[in-house]
């Protein structure tokens, strides 16, 4: 008798941001059932996606949604400028994607993935670095059969939320930059956001225990 393989529903945390959003598309694609989590009101037509308006700081009201969840995707992030201090960026990209990853553990979530930065370091200097690095060292006490994490550099794509640096950033570093960063130093290239996303449908739950991906490691998008 043949076992029927285990339906995957999956919970992506973030899901309006640059990469929320595509993953979010990506694994509808793949006809998965989504439950898309926001900080503000938010819908769509297709019925493989269940957006939920949530409180990140009352962690007691969305736990129930981790039920049956076998992979959760971590795509929140926000800049000090937008968040309006060190203290509420910090907030948001490590406290909340804490509490999202501690929700899965208990859960027994089998799959974790979170998307942090290259040069990801809790001992770093640099501030945003430094609370990659923390949230990555939190994250990796807990419970999971497979532990992602994707440390991406310069990401291209759209955002809602216009950023003058990296939108200056977008057009340099791939045509002038990138090329010249061989090597060890090949990890710090830019990705396209759209090539993320897909790498992260596809990576999810395939190797056991904690891994670390780097721009070597993400696939390219094949598109007609």
């Amino acid at each position: 008798m043949e076992v029927a393989p285990i339906k995957r529903i999956c919970l992506v945390a973030g899901s309006t941001g640059l990469i929320g959003n595509l993953l979010v598309k990506e694994l509808v694609k793949s006809d998965l059932d989504v439950i898309a989590l926001t900080r503000s009101n938010h819908s769509s037509e297709d019925k493989q996606v269940l957006y939920k308006t949530i409180d990140f700081d009352k962690k007691e009201s969305f736990e129930v949604l981790f039920e049956g969840v076998t992979d959760v995707f971590i795509c929140l992030g926000t800049t000090i400028k937008k968040a309006g201090s060190k203290d509420s960026f910090k907030k948001v990209d490590v406290e909340y994607c804490f509490s999202i990853a501690e929700a899965a553990s208990k859960a027994r979530v089998s799959n974790l993935s979170i998307v942090t930065s290259i040069g990801a370091d809790s001992e770093s200097n640099n501030f945003y670095l430094k609370c990659k690095g923390e949230v990555e060292e939190m994250i990796s006490g807990l419970s999971f059969k497979s532990l992602s994490i994707y440390r991406p550099g310069l990401l291209i794509g759209e955002r809602e939320d216009k950023r003058f640096a990296e939108y200056i950033g977008q057009i340099i570093q791939p045509r002038l930059i990138d090329p010249l960063l061989r090597g060890s130093a090949k990890k710090y290239r830019s990705i396209k956001a759209e090539d993320l996303a897909y790498t992260l449908q596809k990576l999810s739950g395939i190797r056991k225990g904690k891994m670390i991906y780097h721009f070597e490691d993400f696939k390219t998008k094949k598109t007609n």
